[in-house]
């Protein structure tokens, strides 16, 4: 099986580092393909470059403080390590004023810098230093609610004017005794009821994440101009695009019915998301309305990127927010698959990463580009979920394929989770779940500082104290010393973003030579070359003769050109030629090997 693609790299990292590059694996011939360019023919940003995220919670110190260093100017002091990198694309979380109830997730005014992010001027400083390395620069753009300390809300609970209803209130359903009952029987996302009583307006108000964060009411028209204002002030200030936070959630039923059992065993009634099936509060029909008017707000500043965040079982309803010919939507919703799939080592063979791909592959809309994310924030950290063998194959992976990886920071040097005590605990949804529980919520052990070098507090801060201990690996697990080393995961890394500019790599197609149980492999091939990945996904060392498990022609030989960095391997030396008959892969090792050019034996 084959495709035909032309496509490139989007590599994106969060400092929490997400790094995207472009995968796919569909029929996407050269003219459906020339309908993503503009401006005579080239390319757009995000289908070429690599993107990284910022995530970078509240963390400046009293010494950071003193020395007037901002997180802003944090991340712009690391512009050269980003280009150094083959970052094209920082994606910055929100650094807007915010009591900071979820890390900035809920917002008290979204066109003001919060002070512990920075100011105005430095983040002017930070758009100038990433666009002077040709670094673009997306925000993540929160809609769906505000803080409970925004203004709006303020002046909504007090019915103020047009504030009024700028949120969504409901009256109880009835009483019991003097406590008031809830519209209905929906769920937040951070559990327990939706629904907070607001004493002062005698009203309910609906939530679908913390209750600091109430929902706006996308029926008000106001609402909807404000936030298109939001958007143009940030266009105006030079940004290259959003990605669109929780817009599965914008708008509920109007008829607030309640939701159905989900049937899913061993969770607890009443509390936990997942108890419920979510028809009536998610994916409603209005949101698609909103996300084209975004995406005309976008297109009026010229190129600009809308990346959108879904998370949900139904592959269908994901790709509704592509959006089709007539109404684009979305350049692409995030595709968390390969999290969703892949939760433990178990869970890694052959046949679930071509299976897992395929799903989204075979669903995605004719012509729409796709995406993999595989470690984000909200998730454990790729080599504690799946083994750190893996770190380098699974980069291979998302690299090389055509379509936009994802990749959270740190994954470039392999960080593991961080041992977080009950003490230590930042994150709400851990902390709701009560010191018995918080391990099974807590995403924060995945959300440990950066380790840029073995100083203190792995060179994140000068003070004594980060905003979530440092992992405790830091001196041996550091970007400085893989930069130092001869073979390092950030090399590998590195190595595999310049290869990724390689014509075969933008505009060549794509095959599934050999899957077997323990190998996932996949080539890419034009006219002039032919390139392999071959990748062990078991728990041991694995020999197979390449020409026995495909019907696709293979050369007796081939060249090594990238290779993890598993200690072990056969494969000592980038260069060195390799029978394709006898591959001997240790655990987790994955290699990149060039089976064919122009001028050698005849290919596939």
């Amino acid at each position: 099986m084959a495709w035909r693609v032309e496509g490139a790299v989007i590599a994106m990292l969060i400092f929490v580092v997400i790094l995207v590059l472009v995968l796919m694996m569909v029929i996407i011939d050269k003219e459906s393909f020339s309908e993503k360019k503009k401006n005579g023919g080239s390319i757009k940003f995000w289908l070429s470059r690599a993107k990284l995220e910022v995530y970078d919670p509240p963390s400046v110190s009293e010494v950071d403080m003193a020395q007037r260093t901002s997180q802003m100017n944090r991340v712009a002091g690391k512009a050269a390590y980003l280009a150094d990198l083959g970052v094209g694309t920082v994606w910055l979380s929100p650094f807007f004023q915010s009591p900071m109830a979820d890390f900035g997730y809920d917002i008290s005014n979204f066109t003001a810098v919060d002070p512990i992010f920075g100011t105005m001027e430095d983040f002017n400083a930070l758009i100038k230093a990433m666009h002077d390395r040709d670094i673009k620069v997306v925000l993540d753009f929160v809609p769906n609610h505000t803080s409970d300390e925004h203004e709006w809300f303020q002046k909504s609970k007090r019915r103020e004017g047009k504030y009024s209803d700028y949120y969504v209130w409901q009256d109880p359903i009835g009483w019991e005794g003097d406590r008031p009952m809830p519209p209905n029987n929906w769920l937040s996302v951070f559990r327990g009821s939706a629904w907070k009583w607001c004493e002062e307006r005698h009203q309910f108000y609906y939530h679908a994440f913390l209750d600091k964060q109430p929902d706006l009411n996308y029926r008000e028209p106001a609402v909807k101009d404000e936030m298109k204002k939001v958007l143009r002030f940030w266009l105006d200030k030079g940004v290259d695009g959003f990605r669109v936070d929780a817009v599965m959630h914008l708008f509920e039923d109007e008829h607030l019915r309640n939701e159905t059992k989900s049937g899913i065993p061993g969770l607890m009634k009443n509390m936990d998301y997942n108890y419920l099936n979510h028809y009536f509060t998610i994916n409603q029909p209005e949101v698609f309305d909103i996300l084209s008017d975004w995406r005309d707000i976008l297109d009026s500043y010229g190129e600009k990127l809308m990346m959108v965040e879904v998370f949900d079982d139904d592959v269908n309803q994901i790709m509704r927010y592509y959006g089709n010919d007539s109404v684009p939507l979305a350049d692409f919703p995030f595709n968390f698959r390969l999290i969703q799939n892949f939760q433990r080592r178990r869970d890694v063979s052959g046949f679930s990463l071509r299976d897992t791909l395929d799903e989204w592959l075979n669903n995605m809309p004719k012509g729409k580009w796709p995406n993999w994310v595989i470690g984000n924030h909200d998730n454990g950290r790729i080599s504690s979920r799946l083994g750190s063998d893996l770190i380098d194959s699974l980069n291979m992976i998302l690299m090389l394929l055509p379509g936009t990886p994802v990749t959270y920071y740190g994954e470039e040097i392999g960080m593991k989770n961080g041992n977080i005590s009950w003490e230590d605990t930042q994150d709400p949804v851990g902390c709701s779940a009560g010191i018995e529980h918080y391990k099974e919520y807590s995403r924060d052990p995945e959300r440990t500082p950066m380790q840029w070098d073995d100083s203190e507090n792995a060179g994140f801060t000068k003070d004594n104290h980060t905003w979530l201990p440092v992992n405790s690996d830091f001196q041996i697990l550091n970007v400085k010393k893989q930069n130092e080393q001869n073979e390092s995961h950030v090399k590998v890394y590195k190595n595999l973003v310049d290869l990724r500019k390689e014509d075969l790599f933008r505009k060549g197609s794509l095959a599934f030579p050999i899957i077997t149980q323990d190998i996932f492999s996949f080539m890419r091939y034009n006219e002039e070359k032919q390139m392999m990945v071959l990748v062990n996904t078991a728990n041991e060392t694995v020999e197979v003769n390449l020409h026995d498990h495909t019907n696709i022609f293979l050369p007796d030989e081939a060249t090594v050109v990238i290779k993890s960095t598993n200690p072990g391997s056969c494969y000592t030396e980038i260069g060195a030629k390799i029978s394709l008959t006898e591959v001997k892969l240790v655990h987790g090792e994955g290699i990149v090997l060039n089976l064919y050019e122009e001028g050698e034996q005849e290919g596939y």
